[in-house]
């Protein structure tokens, strides 16, 4: 998912803003849900695009904090979950003069053991 969003501690991050790539994993049964074609039974990504697109546009000084925030929102409205990974990266942060690499946090929660 791309996103434009205020996140950073210089001053250009936080009034033009950055543009970010966040990345999400998740793991849940869903032996019900492929068995009987059953979209009840499985999890609405819609849901999991909206609950990010409202962590994203609130601004904070750091990535790990928004893949925090992430993690948690998520993790709060799907407790089906037991794995979640979230990775937001910051495209072309602009630092040291280079432009063509990313600046990137990682959050995972769950079962240490559920190779996500």
């Amino acid at each position: 998912m791309k996103f434009h969003s205020f996140t950073g501690i210089l001053p250009e991050e936080k009034t033009e803003g950055v543009d970010l790539e966040v990345d999400f994993k998740g793991r849940y049964f869903s032996k019900k849900a492929v068995k009987d074609d059953d979209i009840s039974e499985a999890v609405d990504v819609r849901l999991i695009c909206d609950l990010v697109q409202n962590e994203v546009s609130q601004p904070c000084n750091l990535l790990e904090t928004l893949a925090d925030r992430i993690v948690r929102s998520i993790s709060g409205s799907f407790p089906e979950f037991y794995a979640i990974k979230v990775r937001v990266s910051k495209l072309s942060p602009g630092l040291c003069g280079a432009r063509s690499w990313s600046a990137t946090a990682s959050f995972n929660w769950g079962n240490e053991n559920s190779d996500i």
